[in-house]
């Protein structure tokens, strides 16, 4: 075991990526690159983490932060929970600061084991174990776990390997340097397929490799096919006045929560009469987007600006304004709106000709969807409904 250990120490020293969070041992840094790499590329991870620590670079101030400003830093970057986490967090140790053991740093709001054993061993020193994505891959394989590597006794495997890994480590090596080797290993050659498994420093140690059992490791539970998520539907509305739009904010608890959105609901209707408008029967446009556990449909109606906008009034939202279309990038947005603003951006609403109510053809202009962003998977924007293809969650 301390052969493994000291293989991966030693590779990460010589081929080590020269990232930014890696030049400091701040906790407060390290604290905020693990949360936003998690499900998200290092490359997109390297922009936002710097902006973030020029706007933010302290627990206090992050914490003394309205969400509002905290939700538009990380706008792009998707899973806004991971954000809402994050802030909650600093606000917890805003005047204790973070604490230095693992066991202690999963007191924190929004800190769970992997994320306290980064924290622990690269800012403190302790030998405190992790295992995410990339270590679960080259665990699965060097030790040959066969269990699914997300089921109970998956886990349980991964975690005591990675405690005996860490045990083993040689006293004059860095804790930080052997997780975050693991880390680097599965990233850049104990790839999900095709493995550089030649250039590897493990290669001797790895059954996987020596049995030939690469692609079979580790074991995942296949995923849901896209017709085997339920939909979730939803009718918005486009409010607007010269430059103006209406949106609103969901509360912080929930799905989207603290994020804006267009106003919606179940029913164009009931959202319609809730905000004291009218609406156009027929959508301008559609938003197709596969979450974590369902599909998500939103069509796109559009109505005139409400005389009053009452808070309170719509379910699920806390706050309902207007704003410029200038102002609206200043805001944490929901994705679906990110991508449906897009779209009106490339083909405005008002020059798409209404629907005669004497002919049942009217003519519909259609064009290719926008991404809500390059960090999370792809999202389906039109005038015509479309099958919504699988991306993640951005909640």
């Amino acid at each position: 075991m301390d052969d493994v250990a000291l293989a991966v120490v030693q590779h990460y020293a010589k081929v080590r990526r020269d990232l930014p969070w890696r030049r400091t041992h701040d906790p407060y840094a390290i604290w905020v690159s693990e949360v936003m790499l998690q499900q998200t590329r290092v490359q997109t991870v390297i922009p936002y983490w710097e902006r973030w620590m020029a706007k933010f670079p302290t627990v206090r101030a992050l914490a003394d932060a309205p969400l509002d400003d905290v939700l538009a830093a990380w706008a792009g970057l998707g899973y806004y929970s991971r954000a809402r986490n994050l802030h909650k967090g600093a606000q917890a140790v805003r005047e204790s600061g973070l604490p230095s053991k693992a066991s202690e740093l999963r007191d924190v709001p929004g800190i769970g084991p992997y994320t306290a054993g980064a924290i622990a061993s690269i800012a403190f020193g302790e030998k405190a174990p992790l295992v995410d994505g990339n270590v679960a891959r080259v665990l699965a394989r060097v030790f040959a776990i066969t269990a699914d590597i997300k089921s109970t006794a998956g886990q349980k495997a991964l975690w005591s390997r990675a405690g005996e890994l860490m045990a083993a480590l040689p006293s004059p090596h860095a804790p930080g340097a052997l997780n975050q080797g693991l880390m680097e290993l599965g990233a850049t050659i104990c790839t999900p397929t095709g493995p550089r498994c030649l250039v590897c420093p493990l290669v001797k140690h790895c059954r996987a490799a020596i049995e030939g059992r690469q692609d079979e490791l580790p074991v995942v539970a296949k995923r849901k096919g896209l017709d085997e998520l339920p939909v979730l539907a939803r009718a918005a509305l486009w409010l607007q006045q010269g430059d103006e739009i209406v949106l609103a904010r969901r509360r912080a608890e929930g799905l989207f929560g603290g994020l804006w959105e267009l106003p919606q609901g179940d029913d164009r209707l009931e959202v319609a009469r809730a905000l004291g408008v009218t609406v156009d029967p027929d959508a301008v446009a559609y938003h197709d987007q596969v979450l974590s556990h369902r599909r998500l449909r939103i069509a796109v109606f559009r109505g005139g600006m409400p005389a009053r906008l009452v808070a309170g009034a719509l379910s699920g939202y806390d706050r309902i304004a207007r704003f410029s279309l200038g102002e609206v990038g200043s805001l944490g947005v929901a994705a679906a709106t990110t991508a449906i603003l897009s779209k009106y951006e490339a083909t405005p609403w008002n020059s798409i000709p209404k629907r005669s109510s004497s002919s049942p053809k009217a003519t519909r202009r259609s064009s290719k969807g926008s991404a809500a962003s390059g960090t999370t998977s792809r999202t389906r924007t039109s005038q015509k409904r479309r099958s919504a293809r699988r991306r993640g969650s951005t909640s």
